[in-house]
């Protein structure tokens, strides 16, 4: 009999431990999980300004050259007018090449850093799935189900909500 309650409450202290195991396990999980999508949510927000500033600050580049090459040209086009010298036939006769290689580094950053960004928005995905399926599966649910799910925000394009919604994508008109 004395034997039978000992075996009795091990049994018991075990499945009480594995449970409180569980418990403290699962927990972590959803607390650490919920901490990385919002750090990550953050993180794309940090990551989208940059992408931002690093467009605009391309295109102001190349709005520069663009105002120094006008500077050139009108330059050149007074000195035809000043005279028949030979420096203004010379600067005449140059005209100045544009260098498209500004615009070729704008064109790789766009895509570059939209690439980028959409894969952090993918991260963000996937996390949020991992954090789904822990509140709705057996048994973490029984631990944490009743925490909530937590709502993400993916940055996306009216033009892309549009076309989710009329099943619809046209093609994109370049100008």
């Amino acid at each position: 009999m004395k034997n039978t309650l000992i075996l009795i409450g091990a049994v018991i202290f075990a499945v009480l431990l594995v449970i409180g195991i569980m418990f403290i396990s699962y927990s972590n999980k959803e607390v650490r999980l919920r901490n990385q999508i919002v750090a990550k949510q953050r993180d794309n927000q940090s990551e989208l300004d940059n992408v931002q500033k690093k467009i605009s600050q391309a295109v102001q580049v190349t709005d520069l050259q663009k105002q120094m090459l006008m500077d050139i040209i009108v330059g050149n086009a007074q000195a035809r007018k000043g005279g028949s010298g030979t420096l203004a036939t010379f600067v005449t006769e140059a005209v100045p090449n544009l260098d498209t290689s500004t615009f070729q580094n704008l064109q790789n950053i766009i895509a570059g850093s939209r690439d980028a960004f959409t894969m952090r928005q993918k991260e963000l995905l996937d996390l949020n799935r991992e954090h789904d399926n822990l509140i709705d599966t057996w048994p973490s649910s029984m631990i944490v189900g009743g925490r909530g799910k937590i709502q993400v925000t993916i940055v996306t394009s009216g033009r892309a909500k549009d076309a989710f919604q009329s099943g619809e994508d046209n093609d994109i008109k370049l100008k």
